[in-house]
């Protein structure tokens, strides 16, 4: 059997890349991740353990252009324009899952936390031009289009899964004033697909509308066949259903600090995921060589009578008349050939993000925070800001919502975590409209979890010895 998950992941960034985001997983300490997030943030219990399946189980996906609702109504008719309008002229999709396979914590009081943990890391992230999407709407032989040189630059995918087996440590520097933490994370990879360049430029000929297509494009993988991924056959990815071979290796750290200016506010800054992966054995390198074809030219609009909004049956099948036509022309046309003598090894990067806020504490049971972030993430970069508001019950019940605006929106987060003995279990989700909503949102994201739990959380205040040491009395 093949390694579903991996497949999915890999086989959807071909059909269809995350963005900077917070949420209570990075931000509060009752979640696992948090001390890793930030390795000075020591988490409420003694010990806490989580092993896999659900433990601490991340999904995410978010898309930087219009959502389904905003160019397709409710019965089904779709307007291409409002597409069109609505999109920059570089948008992303992005997919992540996180997998724990166990992670285990424990620490003395306030002064010393000590930390393990192991999880498979699966993402991926696909850049498409607009021009792509205006191109397959009023096609190539549109006036607008008829000799102008369209360039496809910007666009390109990036995957990558790999397990991260991390140890990290936070331990008090100044006594009740001063945190300082520190984590190294040992990364083994299981297969990663990179473009190294994506340089085709279409241009159609204003005499007999046929299009040419110069430029190239070079592509790089490990554990992953290019082959048989380019001739549409079945991905394959290394293992046979076991343990998957590791095919790359490499290191990331991380840093933070915690800070308690006041007994009801605190500062604290992190870096986390500053690292990559050596692909030690990369199984292919392709190039498109430049090379030309012919394509007959096609005006959609005029065709359709220049009409803002069809039905889906229309669409579909005009597009998939023209998608037959472009790849027979297609076919044959230009061969992707290895290059001789190319290095096997390669390099990507993990997340990394760096982050920098505060906690306001107006009473016991209510914290207010803020934080500012920057994540770098295949070679892009994502700004952000959070602002939380958190209530806590006695150890065992929090609530927590946030407001955090990223991409030129906002989204609306929420977390609960509730113990009872042993057992804590937490949810969250960064936008939950975009859970309750997905058509009309761009973002989703969920986070279940079930931790077991020693000391700590609901700290008994200590009984003192009755002076007289004697009779029913001697402890109040």
């Amino acid at each position: 059997m093949k390694q579903v998950g991996l497949i999915f992941l890999l086989w959807f960034s071909f059909t269809s890349a995350v963005q900077a985001q917070l949420g209570p997983v990075e931000l509060l300490p009752e979640w696992g991740q948090a001390g890793w997030s930030n390795p000075a943030v020591m988490h409420p219990s003694g010990a806490h353990l989580l092993l896999g399946g659900f433990s601490g189980l991340q999904w995410e996906a978010d898309h930087s252009g219009p959502a389904y609702l905003d160019f397709i109504s409710a019965d089904g008719s779709v307007s291409p324009m409002s597409l069109l309008e609505q999109m920059d002229a570089v948008e992303s999709i992005g997919f992540r899952t996180e997998v724990p396979i166990i992670a285990l914590g424990f620490r003395d009081e306030r002064r010393f936390e000590f930390r393990l943990r192991s999880r498979l890391v699966a993402e991926q992230q696909f850049d498409y031009d607009r021009d792509l999407f205006d191109l397959a709407w009023r096609g190539n032989g549109h006036p607008d289009n008829i000799g102008r040189p369209i360039a496809f630059s910007d666009m390109g995918m990036n995957a990558q899964a790999y397990f991260d087996h991390g140890l990290s440590v936070g331990a008090m520097a100044k006594e009740d004033r001063l945190w300082l933490g520190w984590g190294i994370h040992l990364l083994n990879g299981v297969g990663a697909f990179q473009t190294g360049a994506f340089d085709a430029v279409w241009t159609t000929d204003s005499v007999d509308y046929s299009w040419d297509l110069s430029g190239g494009a070079s592509f790089t993988a490990a554990g992953l066949d290019l082959d048989s991924i380019m001739e549409g056959g079945t991905i394959e990815v290394p293992g046979n259903g076991g343990i998957p071979t590791t095919l790359g290796a490499g290191v990331a750290f991380d840093f933070g600090f915690l800070w308690r200016v006041t007994p009801r506010l605190e500062m604290e800054g992190a870096v986390e995921g500053r690292g990559g992966i050596r692909w030690l054995e990369s199984l292919s390198h392709k190039e498109v060589d430049p090379s030309a074809f012919i394509l007959q030219g096609l005006d959609v609009v005029k065709e359709w009578g220049e009409l803002d909004s069809l039905p889906q049956d229309s669409i579909a099948g005009a597009f998939e008349d023209w998608m037959a036509g472009m790849q027979d022309s297609l076919s044959g046309a230009f061969s992707v050939q290895s290059t001789p003598g190319l290095a096997a090894a390669f390099d990507t990067r993990v997340r990394e993000t760096w982050r920098l806020g505060f906690r306001i504490r107006p009473s016991d049971a209510f914290e207010i925070s803020a934080t500012a972030y920057r994540q770098f993430r295949f070679g892009r970069v994502q700004e952000g800001g959070v602002l939380g508001l958190t209530y806590r019950l006695r150890g065992n019940v929090l609530l927590h919502g946030q407001a955090q605006y990223h991409d030129e929106r906002w989204l609306w987060g929420g977390g609960l975590a509730l113990r009872g003995g042993p057992l804590r279990v937490t949810v969250s989700a960064r936008h939950v409209p975009g859970l309750l909503l997905p058509l009309a949102s761009g973002n989703w994201q969920a986070q279940v979890g079930m931790a077991l739990e020693l000391g700590y959380a609901q700290k008994k205040p200590k009984r003192k010895k009755n002076d007289l040491g004697t009779g029913k009395g001697m402890w109040h």
